[in-house]
């Protein structure tokens, strides 16, 4: 069907793009609007009760990089900016139902930059260390396969066992260390946690004092605080969920 695969590309090509600002870049990008069957495929995630959240996660992964025109890493802290962005661009700037609407379109000129600071970080305790970074898409997608993969076999209901509430949380943690570096009778062992499966990730993490703990959950605190700004407006932070329904009116 020559014409049909003609009309594809050429839809494709017709597609309009925008320029949109990531913040971990410092600078704007151009990424193609969103198409029926992002939406479509959105829509389907909020389907999956029990492991909707990952799935979404997974997808808005997928379209973000897909609708991007350069090749570039995102992080994390970038991906609800760029959703919302895409959303206002490409559907409606009008979020929300009722008396919650709200009008988005400030998101197009919070072009906040990631600190430098915040992209990495440091934190110790005696005899062990732990290097700490913003997760990139790659490490977010690998963990939440993972993870996902622990719920297909439960029954598709909002119950999660609490072990299963425990593993997701820890799952989430790992997402943010590069490195533990354990210090032992002198001896000094560096671990590249990019080099180990998400199931040794967890074992290692489960082993930390809950002091080391303590600390790596208020780094991960500090930049959740920080993407806030991206939905701050008239000092108000504007209650965004970056879920399935970013992508529905």
């Amino acid at each position: 069907m020559e014409k049909l695969s003609s009309a594809l590309n050429s839809l494709d090509s017709l597609t309009k793009s925008y320029e949109i600002f990531v913040p971990s870049l410092n600078r704007k990008v151009k990424f193609k609007g969103l198409n029926t069957k992002q939406q479509k495929d959105a829509v389907k995630s909020a389907l999956e009760k029990t492991s909707a959240g990952l799935s979404f996660s997974l997808l808005l992964n997928s379209i973000l990089k897909e609708n991007c025109q350069e090749k570039v890493e995102f992080l994390l802290t970038d991906r609800s900016y760029i959703a919302a962005c895409l959303r206002v661009l490409s559907l409606s700037p009008i979020y929300g139902k009722d008396e919650n609407k709200q009008d988005l379109t400030f998101v197009l000129t919070n072009n906040i930059p990631l600190p430098v600071e915040l992209k990495t970080a440091e934190i110790s305790e005696d005899n062990i260390k732990l290097t700490l970074s913003i997760p990139t898409f790659i490490r977010d997608s690998i963990v939440n396969i993972e993870t996902k993969k622990k719920l297909l076999p439960l029954p598709d209901n909002d119950d999660l066992p609490k072990e299963v509430v425990g593993e997701i949380y820890i799952n989430e943690l790992v997402k943010y260390i590069d490195k533990l570096t354990i210090v032992d009778n002198g001896a000094v062992t560096d671990i590249n946690f990019d080099e180990l499966t998400v199931l040794q990730k967890v074992q290692l993490i489960e082993k930390l004092p809950l002091t080391v703990n303590t600390k790596l959950l208020d780094y991960i605190n500090r930049v959740k605080l920080f993407e806030r700004k991206y939905f701050t407006h008239n000092d108000n932070v504007v209650d965004v969920s970056v879920d399935p329904t970013l992508f529905t009116v």
